[in-house]
């Protein structure tokens, strides 16, 4: 076990060699008959306690450990030691900084304790300072991850509101810059080409779209050296320049896994109303179609019962009838007039239905529309404060 080094500072001679003598057997002493010797030996070695006499020819040992207070290489612990034990002597060792005060003569029996248990305080120390450096460290840690946190969940919010690939883009890069990242966004959406884009340049050089495409087969998060690619089966955002290890490092990793994920989820949700939106054109196109159609077939049938009661009705002039057979003929004409008024009942309620499906394809298209002007709002609210 290495000894701790002991530096003992005294204008007396002969009594600064009984105290190195008593002492170097659990110390590595270092002695000094004045404040000169003992500053030069400062610089070479650091001493864990300085054992200082109060009067050292002209100088003051109290004024000399105070003025070591605060310098880099000034001693751990300072003992300050006097001749005179009143409590003007000791105030004065509290007051310049001493670690502890001791009155000539010395016990030297009493000297090893006291430098014993100034070890035991210091180790005590050191043990508290790193507990609470750890502490430090956790707090340091917490305080980033929340800021991180705190911006993706920002972003996230923003993403919300964004009903195209464009305006996605402009929320990451947005999120990039002020977290002072550098990298790239891939859209890979359903049944149309990828998309690249590059946060610093606008578009991807040809070997970023290589490395994005033979990536995006890589699990959820990938790291190679200062490059971190995040992917989801619609997008991937490639990272340049974070640094593996590091406190910031993982609360960024931490924050973009779940950007990643709601980029993923509102691409879904605008290929979906996308979907919506072609199924409703479908529907209108069907419906008019319908409605036409429909518009076509009554006329049709007009025509076609206005033939058949002018002809029957020539007939009566033609053929020589009886009563019975014009009784007849005038009740097949009634019975078809019936059914072309039940007809035209079905062709209006036909007709009714189309126009409410229409009606509610138009309200749906309105309240997207409505929608839209709604984010368009609450993104003014976001960028104002």
């Amino acid at each position: 076990m290495n000894k701790h080094n002991l530096l003992i500072i005294d204008d007396d001679i002969e009594y600064l060699q009984l105290l190195a003598e008593s002492l170097e057997e659990e110390f590595e002493v270092k002695c000094a008959n004045n404040i000169e010797v003992a500053n030069d030996l400062l610089k070479e070695v650091n001493f864990d306690i300085a054992l200082v006499d109060e009067y050292i020819g002209e100088d003051k040992g109290s004024q000399w450990i105070k003025s070591q207070q605060g310098d880099a290489t000034a001693p751990t612990s300072f003992v300050l030691y006097s001749g005179l034990a009143n409590e003007e002597a000791i105030l004065k060792g509290l007051e310049c900084g001493a670690d502890d005060f001791l009155s000539k003569p010395i016990s030297l029996l009493a000297l090893h304790k006291k430098l014993k248990h100034l070890i035991i305080y210091q180790e005590k120390i050191q043990d508290f300072e790193a507990d609470i450096k750890s502490k430090e460290n956790v707090i340091n840690i917490s305080m980033t991850q929340a800021a991180k946190y705190g911006s993706c969940m920002l972003l996230t919010s923003k993403l919300n509101h964004c009903a195209t690939f464009e305006k996605i883009r402009d929320e990451v890069f947005s999120y990039f810059y002020n977290m002072g990242l550098s990298g790239c966004i891939a859209f890979y959406p359903l049944n149309e080409h990828p998309l690249f884009y590059s946060a610093q340049k606008g578009l991807c050089s040809p070997v970023e779209i290589e490395v994005m495409e033979l990536l995006k087969s890589k699990p959820r998060l990938y790291q190679f050296g200062k490059r971190t690619i995040f992917n989801h089966p619609l997008v991937s955002l490639l990272i340049l320049n974070l640094k593996q290890g590091t406190v910031e490092t993982d609360a960024y990793i931490d924050a973009l896994a779940s950007v990643i994920e709601c980029i993923g989820a509102r691409m879904e949700f605008i290929a979906y109303k996308s979907s919506l939106v072609n199924v409703q054109e479908q529907i209108t196109q069907a419906v008019v179609s319908t409605k036409k159609m429909v518009e076509i077939s009554k006329h049709h049938q007009q025509e076609v019962m206005n033939e058949i009661v002018t002809k029957i009705g020539m007939s009566f002039h033609v053929l020589d009838l009886n009563m019975e057979q014009e009784d007849f003929l005038t009740n097949l004409v009634h019975d078809a007039l019936k059914r072309h008024t039940q007809d035209d009942v079905n062709f209006m309620e036909v007709i009714k239905l189309l126009d409410n499906a229409l009606a509610s394809v138009d309200k749906l298209h309105k309240l997207e529309v409505q929608q839209h002007a709604d984010f368009d709002d609450d993104d003014d609210e976001d960028e104002l404060f």
